[in-house]
């Protein structure tokens, strides 16, 4: 594994033959979506970091457009874009399922309405959305209104049933990432509580699971980022 993010002049480290490998940025919530796969189903791996400001030259052979993640499979197979990856992940490596065969095609659905979310969530973190923080948290939670009732209609502790699935691991990154917003606007955040007790108790339980906690992220260190990126200068391995 590679701990530091490496960036043009170094050289691309042997991938043993017998383990998979994950191309990643510590800090990147699709990429976070493939390390929680990966183990949760307990795929043998290693992960090398890419510095996304400065990227190798190498690295573009791997993923034509510099981006991560990026997954290699031990028989060279390569495979981008987050939900094509755990979709292929979730095939070869069936146990344990991320998809229910009878909310298959609603987890999908969600997974594309949470994308929506994903973007305004982006756009602010990257000062392209001029909004007061507390309209940007109501049109969040406005969107989020609809996953809060889809966990009182399936009765379950998880999107996925008694077990996280896809919805659960591909919501995670944003959820745990949330409170950045608080540090990057240093102001105080407006969202309602009461409107939402099914999804706080999802976020709890989900913060028990431990391959949720193998792979935590801090939203504090996750904010530091974003910073530095907005002022044009950054170190990842310095975060």
């Amino acid at each position: 594994m590679s701990s530091l993010h490496l960036a043009k002049g170094s050289e691309n480290p042997p991938k043993p033959d017998e383990i998979a490998r994950l191309y990643s940025m510590k800090f990147c919530p699709f990429a976070h979506r493939i390390r929680l796969i990966l183990s949760y189903k307990k795929v043998p791996h290693d992960i090398v970091n890419i510095n996304l400001m400065n990227k190798p030259e190498w690295y573009f052979s791997i993923h034509p457009e510099g981006k991560v993640p990026a997954f290699v499979d031990t028989n060279g197979t390569v495979v981008t874009d987050s939900l094509i990856i755990a979709n292929y992940l979730d095939d070869k490596y069936p146990n344990p399922p991320l998809y229910n065969d009878t909310t298959k095609d609603r987890d999908k659905e969600l997974i594309q309405k949470y994308d929506e979310i994903i973007e305004i969530f982006s756009k602010c973190i990257h000062n392209k959305d001029k909004r007061p923080l507390d309209e940007i948290i109501e049109d969040i939670s406005n969107h989020l209104i609809e996953f809060e009732q889809e966990l009182v209609i399936r009765g379950t502790t998880y999107f996925g049933g008694e077990k996280p699935g896809i919805l659960d691991i591909m919501m995670w990154p944003w959820a745990e990432r949330g409170k950045a917003l608080r540090i990057l606007y240093d102001q105080p955040l407006t969202f309602d509580k009461t409107r939402f007790p099914q999804i706080l108790k999802w976020v709890s339980d989900m913060k028990e699971e431990k391959f949720v906690q193998e792979n935590a992220a801090s939203y504090e260190r996750f904010a530091q980022l974003i910073q530095s990126l907005n002022s044009g200068s950054v170190d990842f391995d310095a975060v």
